[in-house]
């Protein structure tokens, strides 16, 4: 099996472990409305209102009316997520790095100055291997670190808050599109929502 990017990029940096808190990702979120979170949400037992913190709330289906959410078993390309992110009128830039890595930079908070929220999408040969690399990066990388996945494609996101972060993966329909992980201390946590996978 071949390392992930997320352990040469630690190796790089002679990180052994990050703390409590992630690794930095030196990215200004846009100001999303988290009340967005709270109407998307319910508790696990369908209350409404539920906190918004990992493990204690999951996407409604409604979100995602008129999107497809069924699990995907064929490959995908990278421009999966790119027809998908034009389809859901969302205004972001694609920079491929490689044959299997692509970017996707977002309007940060301060758009005028150069502010981006970068997403990484990998291209991996099957669902077990993005599977895998996803949760291999975001321990990497640390609590606060978020990412979706879906079949062979994993997406890596900088650091945020649960409610900074689910309101960002609202704001694209991300949700709809993968499914979400966000990392701990010393575990990856699933939110569950519209789509999933095994």
């Amino acid at each position: 099996m071949k390392p992930s990017l997320a352990v040469f990029v630690a190796a790089a940096f002679g990180l052994t472990s990050v703390g409590c808190t992630g690794l930095s990702a030196g990215v200004d979120y846009p100001d999303f409305s988290r009340s967005t979170v709270k109407d998307a949400s319910l508790s696990p037992e369908n209350d409404e209102s539920p906190s918004i913190d990992l493990q204690t709330f999951r996407i409604r289906a409604e979100v995602c009316k008129g999107i497809d959410t069924q699990s995907v078993t064929r490959p995908l390309a990278g421009d999966d997520l790119t027809r998908f992110l034009r389809n859901v009128g969302a205004q972001n830039i694609e920079v491929r790095a490689r044959g299997n890595l692509v970017w996707f930079d977002f309007p940060g908070s301060s758009p005028e100055d150069g502010d981006v929220v970068r997403l990484r999408l990998a291209i991996l040969s099957d669902a077990k291997e993005a599977a895998n690399e996803l949760h291999v990066a975001l321990l990497e990388h640390g609590p606060g670190w978020w990412g979706l996945r879906r079949g062979n494609l994993s997406v890596l996101a900088p650091r945020a808050g649960v409610a900074e972060a689910m309101a960002f993966a609202l704001r694209y329909k991300l949700v709809c599109w993968g499914m979400f992980e966000m990392a701990e201390s010393d575990d990856v946590m699933v939110i569950p929502g519209p789509y999933m996978e095994l």
